[in-house]
């Protein structure tokens, strides 16, 4: 939910620091090696249709649970505040300053605890029956992922963008997992592309 927002900003501020600290050290501006060569075409046999039962009924498509009105108001609170997050992340992004390497910093530290604090909110929305299992699912990945807000810091700090890097693409994978489980209970405004950040 949350994440893509500020790890997609935080990653903009960034690639402006990493051409600072020395793209070329981790070879970000190496040329692109020749593409490989496709491999021989593969023969396929026209698949054979397999013998189906009869059957006197059709198949209706699976139909979503229906949501309690605990449930609705869960979903509304949570897209309001993806929402919010979204123009959060835009306007720390847009006081950002990233001509410096101080600057980068200070952007990221503020895109950090803009992060914390939209967590904490989040979680402080009551959770209704049938979503207690799955909000604690991300409640451990918020802590999760603020580890690595903080180990990315200390490589930010250090100019070791080679591991900040690493941790970035670990965090987007715990965000889209926060992403999944949102979009199941129904907060489809916390599913919200990469570029609609800065859209």
């Amino acid at each position: 939910m949350l994440r893509i927002l500020v790890y997609v900003a935080a990653l903009v501020a960034l690639f402006a620091g990493a051409i600072m600290y020395g793209g070329n050290a981790i070879g970000a501006w190496d040329p692109l090696p020749p593409a490989p060569t496709p491999p021989p075409a593969v023969k396929l046999e026209k698949a054979k249709p397999k013998d189906k039962p009869a059957s006197s009924k059709h198949s209706a498509p699976a139909k979503a649970p229906r949501l309690t009105p605990a449930q609705k108001l869960w979903v509304k609170k949570a897209d309001a505040l993806c929402r919010e997050s979204r123009a959060a992340a835009q306007a720390v992004v847009a006081q950002g300053n990233t001509s410096t390497p101080a600057g980068v910093r200070q952007l990221f530290t503020r895109m950090k605890k803009v992060n914390a604090e939209l967590n904490d909110r989040f979680l402080a929305i009551d959770a209704p029956a049938g979503y207690k299992d799955d909000v604690a699912r991300i409640r451990v990945l918020f802590a999760k992922e603020e580890r690595y807000f903080d180990s990315m810091g200390r490589a930010l700090e250090q100019g070791d963008m080679k591991t900040f890097y690493v941790l970035n693409d670990r965090l987007t994978e715990i965000a889209l997992e926060e992403t999944d489980i949102l979009s199941e209970l129904g907060a489809y405004g916390c599913d919200i592309t990469l570029s609609s950040v800065f859209g």
